[in-house]
């Protein structure tokens, strides 16, 4: 059986403020196998967000604090990594498209300069010239870099090195990352791509510069693509016609990917699997058409019951009583349960339990945080 390309386990996260302490997430637990996307879904304020940059590591710490857990990625646990080894997980290992990109695109610099840069690390890891993300127990080779001299070792903290004359020549636009950097956007779809070199982010519309952030990811030939709500400041037309291409590729490019939505369609559209938040907790994973078919958790069935797919005379939509609780008083045991119609004493007093096979579930792989999972199918 092919290992998990990531591996969350029991993943919690504070951020400590003047206002208090906000659990954003709180043992969360998950797999993505190769070649699959994971769909993450839930309320505004459920963790989504910080799940998705608590990966990489991009929170900023502090204010966040990453309280327990474990983050395999390949084999590597990337909360033991220090800050500088990170880089070697990004980019060609891990890469993500935000949610605004002329807020993650540099306006400084052409189009060009900025996806060929994600090119040339590539290929400089590629050939052994900088070191990445290995396999375990494969060392770097460091008998390929050029020894350091004595005078360079003692004046490096005082004083920043440059680029060899040998790295400085591998960086120079050639011919052969220039022909992959039109590859990379003739593959996001873009028309006349010879001419969007030229341009600065400023000059495009916001879907051509979020087709430019699926390329600069892409373009490291990443094992983990995490999409953040990537459609969320689009209108509907355009909205359409990313996730359309992001379909596409996904059947064209060889990668995994964590794709977070706070829209049920969009997730459906996308998914394999997916996975539901709620206050920070995973309330519920598995199968897409398991979780959307027959629901295991109740806030699970009553997001889907109030999605609007109903004409107005067939009366008001429906909605779940209650509010998200405060991050910072979340409730003891099931978080839901102030909400939840099927809540026993149970709920309250005990910490509740992790994600268990789902009673009534198709599979093993379906799971839910609720010891009446048995009774969510009753429910209207």
């Amino acid at each position: 059986m092919t290992s998990p390309v990531l591996e969350v386990k029991n993943l919690s996260v504070d951020y400590v403020v003047g206002a208090g302490t906000f659990h954003a997430l709180s043992e969360v637990s998950f797999e993505i196998e190769p070649g699959r996307v994971l769909g993450i879904v839930g309320e505004t304020g459920s963790g989504k967000s910080t799940l998705a940059h608590a990966i990489p590591r991009l929170l900023s710490e502090p204010p966040a604090k990453i309280r327990s857990g474990a983050i395999l990625f390949r084999g590597f646990d990337t909360l033991q990594l220090a800050k500088w080894q990170l880089p070697r997980v990004r980019g060609t290992g891990i890469s993500m498209v935000f949610q605004e990109p002329l807020n993650s695109l540099n306006p400084a610099y052409r189009i060009f300069d900025q996806i060929a840069e994600a090119v040339r690390i590539r290929q400089l890891r590629e050939a052994g010239r900088i070191p990445g993300l290995l396999p375990a127990g494969e060392p770097f080779d460091y008998s390929k870099r050029d020894a350091p001299k004595a005078s360079e070792v003692l004046a490096k903290p005082l004083v920043p090195s440059l680029p060899s004359k040998r790295l400085r020549k591998a960086f120079r636009a050639d011919e052969r990352t220039r022909n992959e950097v039109l590859e990379y956007l003739k593959l996001v779809r873009i028309n006349d791509p010879e001419t969007i070199l030229t341009l600065y982010p400023h000059e495009l519309s916001g879907g051509m510069r979020q087709r430019i952030m699926i390329a600069i990811a892409l373009s490291g030939r990443p094992s983990l693509l995490i999409a953040d709500e990537p459609t969320s400041s689009l209108d509907i037309t355009i909205q359409a016609q990313v996730l359309t291409l992001m379909k596409e590729l996904m059947s064209e490019v060889s990668t995994s990917i964590l794709f977070i939505s706070h829209d049920l369609g969009v997730i459906a559209e996308m998914a394999d699997d997916v996975g539901v938040m709620y206050a920070g907790h995973l309330v519920e994973f598995g199968p897409l058409e398991e979780v959307y078919e027959d629901p295991r958790h109740p806030y699970t069935k009553a997001l889907l019951r109030a999605v609007p797919n109903r004409y107005k005379a067939d009366g008001a939509l429906l909605s779940l009583p209650g509010s998200v609780p405060n991050l910072s008083r979340i409730p003891s045991g099931c978080p839901f349960h102030p909400r939840c119609p099927l809540a026993k004493p149970v709920c309250t007093k005990d910490p509740g339990p992790s994600l268990l096979p789902a009673e009534g579930g198709r599979t093993r792989r379906h799971m839910a945080a609720c010891y009446f999972s048995k009774d969510v199918g009753g429910l209207p």
